[in-house]
């Protein structure tokens, strides 16, 4: 059974696992990840589907469309913008690396 998915949020948290990975100078806590997450979700537009048919189309597209782009970019704005204001507690939330 199908259920209720939105591909741009499972690729911006692909997405974001990578830089995560590749820059070491970013805070990795789980507060900063969600906001990272939530200020590039609110850049870009859902792609939601319900079907498995629908489900193979828009990963197919996904990997050949310019969204990958978008999301890459909306990560790197979201990012600037968490590390200006981070919410987490500066003593416990620097460099806690995530990898859920």
């Amino acid at each position: 059974m199908a259920k209720l998915t939105n591909y741009t949020e499972k690729l911006v948290k692909e997405e974001l696992k990578n830089v995560l990975l590749a820059r070491g100078d970013l805070c990795h806590c789980r507060t900063c990840q969600l906001d990272i997450m939530t200020h590039a979700l609110n850049k870009l537009p859902p792609h939601y589907v319900a079907s498995e048919g629908g489900h193979i189309h828009t990963m197919v597209n996904m990997s050949t469309s310019q969204l990958k782009v978008q999301v890459i970019a909306a990560l790197v704005n979201a990012i600037d913008a968490v590390a200006r204001h981070p919410r987490h507690n500066k003593r416990k939330g620097l460099n806690t690396v995530s990898r859920k």
